[in-house]
């Protein structure tokens, strides 16, 4: 077999198995199961305006008339011990009763954009149009991935995937799969990064390529959350650090990436809530502990919000699916080794630009939790600072552009690039591996109830149609654990090339 059928085969393998993958998360939750669903869900059939059946007007600007299932869907939220068989027998049928609720985006709280396009998905069942919308999402995540893969510079891919893999699960991948909008802004810090350094170092059509998926990457964040824009500004800031160049061509070449800025400044200022909790900051507590006090805990308990993407002491949901050990065991041992591995003297711009990333994942919830006057444990979730992690971890894997981006336009060599050998590269995908396969699991058990393995799929609680949630988590498992396989073996061939490059002086 030719090298570029090899190429076609696994470009469509991977793109299988990870939209598998997502599908069977999609398929995992019952309706309302994320967080703030209700919330989310209500805006969505609200999207596209007041619309027969679907959204009505309510007794003022505030409020509007949405399907009494969605208001009822979580049920289950905050009670582990509760499946989603409370939502009853007749939560699967088409129809539903519309009343009045504020717990709808109408004060412009989030940006409309992800509403909007979830809105065409919207119809008389609730249940059916939940798990479209995710398959959506899904979608949308799988080919930008694949398409940010095929135009990046082979020595960037690297950067795009092991970020991704190794702080995706297993909160990433669940939120990708859900009505939530974080869905879209974890997409978009982890494609504009990487893509923007690909644009930075190459050029012709390629770079056009990229270009235009770091523009829809920065708008698909832009249009889901106030925070998002946050993300973009300080992944375009570590993105042109690292490409730094002080020619003319470097300065036009910034014109893209200067105008995201832009556009995600105003989306800041103009937003109505910059992610963090839909009731906004709380008022002072009288004889509360002072501001010095406050950043002082909040500084000593961060790592418990950084370690809360993992699993640990922070379920998926409402924060109430607890998770085995195992899968934030693996996962975090696996980012560590990663992390403390590409810690490496590359320069004093990939110095900068990780240090910029770095105070970003400290600074922005810190500030945030203090001005609240809160702590670490309370209305900051670490769905919030999720992209900021995944984004540090792109910034210390990625190559400065002047050391190792093969086929750029830059004189450069692979030399640089952080070096991982096969057993590390297996161990990584067989630990992700196993702690995706468990969340699932964990997630499947906490809706359905026990017999979530059994054959017969004689659980509490499971959707009208499609397969058992035995199958779900077979598929999902196995989806998930090739994909790992099949970049295992393409890291390690790519390894192996940087290994037959003449030794950095």
């Amino acid at each position: 077999m030719t090298r570029p059928a090899r190429r076609i085969i696994g470009t469509i393998a991977a793109a299988l198995m990870l939209m598998t993958s997502l599908s069977m998360w999609a398929l995992a939750s019952p309706v309302g199961a994320g967080p703030d669903d209700d919330f989310h869900l209500a805006s969505i059939w609200c999207g596209n305006g007041a619309r027969e059946d679907l959204c009505g007007p309510g007794d003022d600007d505030r409020s509007r008339e949405i399907p009494d299932k969605i208001a009822e869907s979580a049920c289950y939220a905050f009670h582990p011990e509760q499946d989603a068989s409370c939502q009853g027998s007749d939560y699967l049928d088409e129809g539903y009763e519309l009343g009045e609720s504020t717990r709808v985006n109408t004060g412009n709280q989030y940006p409309s954009g992800f509403y909007f396009v979830s809105s065409f998905l919207a119809s008389d069942n609730v249940a059916v149009s939940t798990i479209l919308i995710r398959l959506l999402h899904s979608a949308i995540f799988t080919a930008m991935m694949i398409a940010t893969w095929l135009f990046l510079p082979r020595a960037l891919r690297l950067t795009l995937v092991a970020s991704i893999a190794l702080t995706f699960v297993p909160l990433g991948v669940f939120l990708i799969a859900s009505v939530n909008p974080s869905s879209w802004a974890l997409l978009s810090t982890a494609v504009l990064f990487p893509a923007l350094l690909g644009f930075f170092a190459t050029t012709g059509r390629q770079r056009f390529a990229l270009g235009v998926i770091s523009a829809v990457a920065a708008l698909l964040g832009l249009s889901a959350r106030g925070d998002a824009a946050a993300y973009t500004i300080v992944a375009v800031a570590a993105a042109a650090v690292l490409a730094f160049r002080p020619t003319k061509r470097f300065a036009l070449t910034a014109l893209l990436p200067l105008l995201l800025v832009v556009l995600a400044a105003v989306a800041f200022l103009t937003a109505g809530q910059t992610g963090l909790a839909l009731g906004g900051a709380t008022e002072p507590v009288p004889g509360g502990p002072s501001k010095l006090t406050l950043l002082g805990m909040n500084l000593l308990s961060l790592p418990a919000l950084w370690a809360g993407i993992f699993g640990l002491n922070w379920g998926l949901g409402w924060l109430d699916t607890t998770l085995h050990a195992v899968v934030w065991g693996a996962t975090m041992f696996a980012f560590s080794g990663a992390l403390f591995a590409a810690l490496r003297w590359q320069g004093w711009r990939k110095l900068l630009a990780l240090a910029g990333t770095g105070a970003a994942a400290v600074v922005v919830p810190v500030y945030i939790l203090v001005s609240m006057r809160t702590t670490v444990g309370y209305e900051v979730q670490p769905r919030y600072v999720l992209p900021l992690i995944t984004l540090f971890l792109a910034t210390a894997i990625a190559p400065a552009i002047h050391s190792g981006l093969r086929g750029s336009a830059e004189e450069s060599t692979p030399r640089a690039a952080l070096r991982f050998s096969p057993v590390q590269i297996w161990v990584m995908a067989v630990l992700l591996g196993a702690a995706q396969s468990v969340a699932l699991y964990d997630n499947l058990r906490r809706y359905t109830g026990p017999g979530t393995l059994s054959p017969s799929g004689d659980v509490a609680w499971w959707w009208a149609a499609g397969p058992t949630p035995l199958v779900v988590w077979l598929l999902g498992s196995a989806a998930f654990a090739g994909l790992m396989a099949l970049l295992a073996v393409i890291g390690s061939r790519y390894m192996r090339s940087l290994d037959a490059q003449p030794a950095a002086v």
